[in-house]
């Protein structure tokens, strides 16, 4: 076969004997000069030390300061643990507290708008403190992680400016006229990245990236890297802490006026609009040094999102609104499985769970959940009864009127309470694997002995769990109290339209259990919907987020209560942001995709 190519199965850049130099300067020159020179002529740049007299750089390396000055700032962090693959981060909003507390221990990374608190700890770079670059800012961004990351091979539609703050980065940039070479038209997830592994490029099977040229640099604290519109850019994190601040000017607009057939004619377009720009520009404004938040406010009207800066719009927890049952009480909509979840990790999750927003616990009497969670509360100041919503069952070996009676008894004992939100009577069932058991009573047995303990004031509201629309058509017909819930397995392969249908008609409220389709793993040894290349994971990749959290936005779509059972703080994080921070109206290719996947009702 032959020696192998140069750098093949070695990291990016390895296939080139040198390195091209990328322009270095220790100042920074006039905007006209910067914008002739560099920006018109597409010439990456970097300045050495010109931010070193940022606050920042001398302020933002302790983490007393940040969680002081910023702990409550609202940002968006991508987490990498939760997607369908490696190539894709799903999205959650934190506070600076929030991350701060985790991100050395999970591949959490901060990736957002500045908050204006931030803005007064920075100042303009000095080459473009004009007036014609002011109204092309579109952005500026943190960029915060403990020090491993590496992004792909990939490029940007803006033109972008990079500052290190802490830590250090090292960059590798592909000149656009080579990026034809990096076969991005073979990645079928996102345009503008490159499919070849970064850290051990297969030149057999991508032998044309030996023909890129690349041009290799570090940014270290207080240097700033010009990245042009167009230019592929792989960069990696050097050192941790690790944070940057990334300002975007959008100028040429080539990804609305040039079309992406094949990465070559969008680049060849993208080149034609740049050189039919003038050679030179004349600035009106050019504003003093002073911090970026001041400069915003100064010119609210000239930077197009100064003012998005200065509201603070992103949001950590946004409930939706609750269900009011025909018992006349209120129930949220999502809320918290903790049936079935290892003993350990209860205490944990029902914590993490209230802090985020939760309000509503599903347990099971045949596990310890009742117990645990009655024990937290109970422990708890910070919450009173009354502020949770709590599900309990009736288990199909306690069906019969004194053994209901007696196992509400015992999960009021267990909860510590003196009343139960909503009771469900599980369906007259013992062929569990996990539970068997012997039943001598009726399920309506057990619904008139629910009737009695809701009269007594020791249950609010009744429901039923896995009921057939046959026994709940035997069981409108007979009951006094108001059946408020039906409880059934549901995910967007068996959608149970006939009975929602039903439920919707009596005013009953649909819950779904299983949502997720573990329960199928036993079966199949596979989860269908979390795993491979089904239409669910597919569309998380474009969403940027998890199979699980698309699938509560989806089911909270379909007007179904849901209980999804998760211990870790960032998934449960995820799903009660999933109402407000999936825009699946904005994507009707990912709603139509879902719609058509093959189900069952």
């Amino acid at each position: 076969m032959g020696q192998a190519p140069r750098g093949h199965m070695l990291p990016y850049g390895h296939h080139v004997e040198e390195p091209k130099a990328i322009v270095e300067l220790d100042h920074f020159p006039d905007p006209e000069t910067f914008y002739r020179e560099y920006v018109h002529k597409s010439v990456p740049l970097v300045v050495r030390g010109g931010l070193k007299h940022w606050p920042a750089v001398q302020k933002w390396k302790s983490e007393d300061y940040l969680r002081e000055k910023f702990g409550g700032n609202v940002f968006q962090v991508m987490y990498k643990n939760a997607t369908a693959d490696k190539e894709h981060y799903s999205f959650m909003s934190m506070t600076m507290d929030m991350f701060l507390d985790d991100y050395k221990n999970y591949k959490l990374y901060l990736d957002s708008q500045i908050s204006i608190e931030m803005a007064e700890d920075i100042t303009l770079p000095g080459y473009f403190g004009c007036d014609h670059f002011l109204k092309l800012m579109t952005g500026v961004n943190i960029f915060f992680n403990s020090g491993w990351s590496s992004t792909e091979n990939h490029l940007d539609i803006t033109e972008t400016f990079f500052a290190q703050v802490v830590g250090g980065r090292q960059w590798i940039l592909t000149p656009p006229q080579d990026g034809q070479y990096l076969y991005t038209d073979n990645f079928t997830w996102h345009s503008g990245i490159s499919p070849v592994d970064k850290e051990a490029v297969d030149l057999y099977r991508y032998p044309d990236v030996a023909k890129v040229d690349i041009y290799n640099v570090t940014a270290y604290e207080g240097d700033i890297v010009y990245c042009p519109e167009g230019w592929f850019h792989q960069v990696s994190a050097v050192g941790g802490p690790n944070i940057a601040i990334a300002w975007y000017l959008y100028d040429y607009d080539c990804q609305t006026k040039c079309k992406m057939t094949t990465y070559q004619t969008y680049v060849e377009c993208c080149t034609d609009i740049r050189n039919s720009r003038p050679d030179e520009i004349s600035c009106d404004i050019k504003p003093e040094e002073m911090s970026l938040a001041t400069l915003l406010r100064a010119y609210v009207d000239d930077v197009p999102f100064a003012a998005d800066l200065d509201a603070g719009t992103l949001e950590i927890f946004s409930q939706p609104e609750p269900f009011q049952l025909n018992s006349g009480y209120d129930m949220p909509i999502l809320g918290l499985g903790l049936g079935g979840m290892a003993e350990e990790k209860i205490e944990t999750a029902v914590k993490s769970a209230l802090k985020f927003g939760y309000r509503l616990f599903d347990t099971d009497p045949v596990d310890e959940s009742e117990k645990i969670l009655g024990s937290f509360l109970a422990n708890n100041k910070n919450f009173k009864r009354e502020d949770v919503f709590i599900i309990v069952k009736v288990h199909p070996k306690d069906l019969g009127k004194a053994a209901t009676r007696k196992s509400v008894e015992r999960s009021l004992e267990r909860l510590r309470t003196d009343y139960l939100d909503l009771v469900l009577i599980k369906a007259p069932s013992c062929e569990s694997k996990e539970h068997s058991c012997e039943t001598t009573g009726t399920w309506q047995e057990s619904w008139e002995s629910l009737e009695d303990l809701k009269t007594m004031g020791s249950v609010r509201s009744l429901g039923v769990s896995n009921f057939k629309i046959s026994q709940l058509k035997e069981l409108l017909s007979t009951a006094k109290a108001p059946v408020s819930v039906v409880q059934c397995r549901f995910n967007i392969l068996l959608r149970r339209e006939k009975m929602r249908n039903f439920c919707r008609k009596h005013g009953i409220r649909f819950m779904a259990h299983s949502l997720l389709g573990y329960d199928m793993v036993p079966s199949l040894g596979v989860n269908p919907l979390m795993e491979g290349n089904n239409a669910v994971t597919i569309a998380a990749r474009l969403l940027h987020t998890s199979p699980a959290t698309l699938m509560v936005r989806w089911a909270l779509e379909q007007n179904v209560t849901v209980v999804p059972k998760t211990s870790h703080p960032f998934h449960l994080l995820l799903n009660v942001q999933a109402q407000e921070g999936l825009d699946l109206d904005g994507r009707p290719e990912v709603r139509e995709m879902l719609d058509r996947m093959p189900h069952t009702s």
